[in-house]
């Protein structure tokens, strides 16, 4: 009897395992195959992949020619990747890509920028100091001209004068920071006595 209930449970625990075994193994299969579901396979490392008009190279693949002589490198880590879901075939994802810039040109992110030179800092300085200029001389010109059009009666017209706005009253506080407060009399201020006067 204990050795009929003995294989039975080895028997039930081989096959449980098998079982299990097998779930795993599938469970594996199908969150590989939703990993690398969006991901499009790179045939060619060698060819071009053209990104918004600009030829770029997978790090290594780039060799720079006499248009485009500024290498200029994006790694996968920089913000502006374009190349997510990409996977070479034998399963790595790229690291970095390579694009090339035109000579006098600096490299930002995926695209090549002109860089700010002494010349386009003080022109940009002028053009917008002229800006604010032009808008204070304009904003002034017509504030003046409705200033001189309040001012100017209508004529055939009886003038209507305005009363003049009180202003509100000071805090009586300040008035009287050094005074003595109303409760006290005056007469127990301290008096100091003044410096005798001399006569000739």
């Amino acid at each position: 009897m204990r050795a009929s209930l003995l294989l039975f449970f080895l028997l039930t625990t081989t096959t449980m395992a098998t079982i299990n075994q097998s779930n795993f193994r599938q469970q594996n299969v199908e969150f590989l195959f939703n990993m690398f579901k969006d991901y499009k396979v790179i045939q060619e490392p060698n060819h071009p992949i053209f990104y918004q008009g600009m030829a770029f190279y997978w790090y290594g693949a780039y060799v720079p020619s006499a248009e485009r002589p500024q290498s200029c490198i994006i790694f996968a880590s920089h913000p502006d990747w374009p190349f997510d879901g990409n996977v070479f075939r034998n399963g790595t994802i790229p690291t970095a890509a390579v694009f090339g810039c035109q000579a006098g040109k600096m490299c930002q992110g995926t695209k090549c920028v002109e860089p700010l030179t002494h010349f386009n800092v003080v022109t940009y300085t002028l053009v917008g100091v002229v800006i604010i200029l032009i808008i204070c001389l304009l904003g002034g010109e017509s504030r003046a001209a409705k200033r001189n059009q309040q001012a100017e009666p209508p004529r055939g017209a009886t003038e209507v004068f305005e009363r003049p706005r009180r202003r509100a009253p000071r805090d009586p506080s300040f008035d009287n920071m050094f005074s003595p407060p109303p409760s006290m009399p005056r007469d127990n201020r301290v008096r100091f006595m003044s410096p005798p006067e001399y006569t000739e």
